[in-house]
């Protein structure tokens, strides 16, 4: 299962979903994460339609904001874990 993080340093609505990234990778090891910065990645932002931070990709939701858990963890299942 892979989740798609897109933020950005100078961005303050990250902080929180930084610390719900942090946590998804303590308690949930087998979720591969994949953190960009999108100041010096727009290229590979506009391929996934992300047009502000932070977006979190998970199957085939979008989050703008950190989620639930729960609500990740059930759009990755939903998409059989697929990105």
């Amino acid at each position: 299962m892979k989740v798609v993080y897109y933020k950005s340093i100078i961005c303050p609505r990250c902080i929180p979903t930084n610390r719900f990234i942090k946590r998804l990778k303590q308690t949930q090891p087998e979720i591969e994460v994949e953190e960009i910065e999108i100041i010096t990645n727009m290229s590979r932002a506009k391929q996934d339609g992300v047009k502000h931070v932070p977006t979190i990709l998970a199957g085939s939701r979008r989050f703008y904001a950190a989620p639930r858990m729960e609500e990740l963890l059930s759009a990755l299942h939903q998409s059989g874990g697929a990105y």
